[in-house]
């Protein structure tokens, strides 16, 4: 079985439990401490089995680690981890999932070797919030519902909003443009600066 790992759990002993997100499952799992194991870290992607004792949680064993080129990028890995992380706490009531979750990753991850990770990421996030039904392209303030201005901020969810409802004198992104990218899914149109503040903004909380 093939997974991301997307949550550490430190227990007694230095054994840890490991949230996986998999195909169809969001799993934890008991992982043993000891010399002869492999290091695991959130965010890497790992073939494994699993073993059912009966007793305490299902077991992770036979892990391997199914690396990308640019996981020695220590930026790339950074961002790919917080989003990991976000995600773990998305997911944790969850057991079953749609297979949606684990192939964004994956795309995410291949991408990742050729792209801005912040692009990637936020591109990452358009993609869930259209898959979940939380896209938000109504040409209206999510806080008073009077019609937004040609500028908008943006807050978590991606929500729209005017820079006073916001009660802080917030960055704002061209309304028009942001729409455009919430319905294409791709930065390619947004500046640096402008992709720079809708990553502040994923990182809120997914």
């Amino acid at each position: 079985m093939q997974g991301f790992i997307s949550g550490i759990t430190k227990l007694k002993n230095e054994d840890i439990i490991v949230q996986i997100i998999t195909k169809t499952k969001f799993l934890h799992l008991y992982r043993f401490y000891g010399l002869r194991h492999s290091i695991i870290n959130i965010g890497r992607k790992v073939d494994f089995d699993i073993e059912y004792s009966g007793q305490f949680i299902p077991k992770m064993r036979n892990i391997v680690q199914l690396g990308f080129v640019w996981e020695n990028d220590y930026t790339r890995l950074y961002y790919w981890q917080q989003l990991l992380k976000l995600l773990n706490k998305h997911l944790r009531d969850t057991e079953e999932i749609p297979e949606f979750y684990f192939n964004l990753l994956n795309n995410g991850a291949l991408f990742l070797s050729k792209q801005s990770p912040n692009r990637v990421l936020i591109e990452i996030y358009a993609n869930l919030l259209a898959f979940e039904g939380r896209l938000n392209i109504e040409d209206s303030c999510f806080i008073c519902n009077k019609q937004l201005d040609s500028k908008v901020a943006v807050t978590r969810g991606f929500l729209c909003a005017h820079n006073h409802c916001l009660l802080e004198d917030s960055q704002t992104i061209d309304k028009d443009l942001f729409f455009d990218f919430l319905r294409d899914k791709r930065s390619v149109f947004l500046s640096n600066n402008e992709v720079d503040y809708l990553l502040n903004v994923l990182l809120l909380g997914i």
